[in-house]
């Protein structure tokens, strides 16, 4: 089976995420006081983009078959 440029863009970009939101996002709500709320506006951006890349690399998937 060999990936399409999309399915890997979209593979590394939900490997980014991953270690984004496991690594990255738990530092930075520990720096936070405790009386501050925890506002993610960042996956207002982040989920469309990665929807939009699996829907388009499940399209090409099935569409190869």
């Amino acid at each position: 089976m060999k990936l399409t440029k999309i399915q890997w863009v979209t593979l590394v970009a939900i490997l980014v995420y991953l270690i984004y939101e496991f690594i990255m996002i738990p530092r930075w709500e520990a720096t936070l006081p405790e009386s501050d709320p925890v506002i993610r506006a960042d996956i207002f951006l982040i989920y469309p983009v990665l929807l939009i890349l699996i829907l388009i690399s499940v399209f090409q998937f099935f569409r190869k078959k």
